[in-house]
């Protein structure tokens, strides 16, 4: 499916450049809205994400306000981290710059989005050189938080720090004339922790002597593939045949390259200082450009780390447009996503430049001369048909999208609908336990949800230690998530008489988080916690679930 095909995607022709066709492209709207559309188009297809969301540092600045509170920001970052999760590919990474004030908390958030066996590394890049008197402390750096969708897999298709042909001459030489070319030794030895018995046993070389391996440690190979690597000459004994054992590995054979290190140096990667200089130099005639540009000598280095030519890179916050612009002069394709007017007054006439030619940032370094082409189009979320876009829906009228499960359970499989969820974690009941003595009341009007409790589940109700409710697979379509409240189990054969509150409604599996989980049974989770005893003993009702939601609230139970 192409996004022309979807009809809340607008191309704008006057501020593009390129044919229907074109693979790089800009969206203005509301990512939190976009995502979620992009999902049939580009599920499992980005190789590289990069993102700079606001930090949440208290600042106002002059494209938009960085203020909110902890959990609303967390709750933002939740929506679109799952979302980004959906379109990585397998070998996929994610890039998050973040300052000192949010990281903790964020990266709690991405271990429970990606895994924290996929958390890959903290990158912390040197953004200022000089030294600020007024602070506890002189900040200097901030943080790019780096998850792969697949760990294993990252690991092997990322790509190592390109060195010199000074480098390669130093690491790979050739004093035996090997027809193969230069070569570098490695040790034929290693550790014998997992060893077997057919990696010990005395090696002759050519000069007579005998090697056992170290004391510790075992030959890498068996012996029968030892003494063949030996008579294909991949083995060196050194030039007179007497060395110790090492393995000749060829530069032809070679992926050159250094691991990437952790320890980014304004220096070597720009400064916000440098990226808003190069800022002001394209747009000399704007007084307010972006307050927090990054610099394309930072981004080019993620983006040649986690992607190739012609893959896909995403960045969700473009901002200025840093990320689109360093991949057109690294011929990646792009999708930028942007909500601020930034994206015409900055992003659309930065990429003109870039396409023009401009020599800032790295442009020299990479040979820039420009090319290229971008296609921008405008995101109308209500937009039902081909008629003209529709202006934004005012403010006063509240829509509430009702879901039917089971069709999300077939189409997003495994993946959290966090867009459609009801996250309500801050507030805090504080209670006792006798009926109705809560230190904060219960709001009698909230709507109430009873629903069946099977057998098997009841002990953690009937001691009220229920941190969880997973639904029927046929729980009713017509709940609108972000109305939840208020929570109540139907214990069979007693009736109801507890009261939960509704904390996170999600999509999860039966059974979560117990030894027979099944993560194939997916269903509507509640995550809730206990408030009072409503009774004093159990009371019956007639369990109509399907009307509960929408027809119920506590003073009803009550009268």
């Amino acid at each position: 499916m192409r996004l022309s095909d979807n009809i809340k995607f607008t191309v704008d022709q006057q501020n593009s450049v390129g044919g229907d066709d074109c693979k790089n492209i800009l969206i203005k709207g509301d990512n939190k809205a976009i995502l979620p559309e992009l999902v049939s188009s580009y599920r499992g297809k980005i190789k590289c994400i990069y993102i700079d969301p606001p930090y949440n540092n208290g600042d106002s600045y002059h494209y938009y306000n960085d203020n909110t509170t902890t959990s609303a920001w967390l709750k933002d970052m939740r929506n679109v981290l799952s979302w980004l999760k959906m379109l990585l590919k397998k070998d996929g990474s994610i890039w998050i710059s973040i300052d000192d004030k949010e990281m903790a908390y964020l990266k709690v958030e991405a271990d429970k989005i990606f895994g924290r066996d996929n958390f890959a590394s903290t990158i912390i890049w040197q953004q200022r050189k000089t030294r600020e008197n007024r602070a506890v402390f002189s900040c200097n750096h901030e943080y790019v938080l780096v998850y792969a969708k697949d760990i294993r897999t990252f690991k092997k298709s990322r790509n190592l720090i390109p060195v010199g042909k000074d480098f390669i001459d130093s690491k790979y030489k050739n004093p035996d004339n090997d027809p193969r070319g230069p070569w570098q030794s490695v040790s034929a030895s290693v550790q014998a922790g997992h060893a077997v018995a057919s990696q010990f046993y005395t090696i002759i070389s050519p000069a007579g002597v005998e090697f056992n391996p170290p004391k510790g440690r075992c030959w890498a190979y068996n012996q029968e593939k030892m003494l063949r690597e030996i008579a294909e000459g991949n083995i060196w004994f050194g030039l007179e045949g007497r060395n110790t054992p090492r393995i000749k590995k060829f530069l032809a054979n070679a992926k050159i390259g250094l691991t990437p290190e952790t320890i980014w140096a304004g220096e070597n990667y720009g400064t916000t200082d440098s990226a808003k200089k190069h800022l002001l130099s394209l747009f000399p005639e704007i007084t307010n450009v972006f307050d927090t540009p990054k610099p394309e000598e930072l981004i080019k280095q993620i983006i040649e780390i986690a992607s190739n030519k012609e893959e896909y890179v995403l960045d969700c916050f473009a901002g200025s447009g840093t990320t689109m612009a360093t991949a057109q002069k690294l011929n990646r394709h792009y999708i930028g996503i942007e909500i601020g007017e930034q994206m015409s007054d900055l992003v659309v006439r930065r990429l003109n430049k870039v396409i023009a030619g401009e020599q800032g940032g790295i442009s020299e370094n990479v040979n820039w001369h420009g090319g290229g082409e971008f296609l921008y189009y405008i995101f109308d979320k209500n937009r039902k048909d081909n008629t003209p876009i529709s202006h934004p829906t005012p403010s006063n009228q509240v829509h509430i999208k009702q879901l039917n499960f089971l069709n999300l359970f077939e189409q997003y499989a495994f993946e959290p609908i966090t867009q459609n969820s009801m996250i309500r974690e801050t507030i805090s009941i504080e209670y006792k336990t006798a009926p109705f003595h809560l230190r904060q009341p219960i709001d009698i009007s909230k709507n109430l949800l009873i629903c069946n409790v099977k057998k098997d589940n009841l002990e953690q109700y009937l001691d009220g230690s229920a941190k969880i409710y997973y639904t029927g697979k046929r729980f009713p379509t017509t709940v609108a998530l972000n109305k939840l409240y208020y929570f109540m189990p139907y214990l069979s054969g007693k009736g109801i008489r507890d009261l939960y509150y509704i904390k996170i409604a999600r999509l999860g599996c039966r059974k979560e988080g117990q030894e027979n989980e099944d993560k194939k049974d997916l269903r509507l989770v509640f995550e809730i916690e206990y408030v009072a005893q409503l009774f004093d003993v159990y009371k019956m009702v007639k369990l109509e679930i399907w009307r509960t939601f929408t027809d119920t609230n506590i003073e009803k139970i009550l009268e």
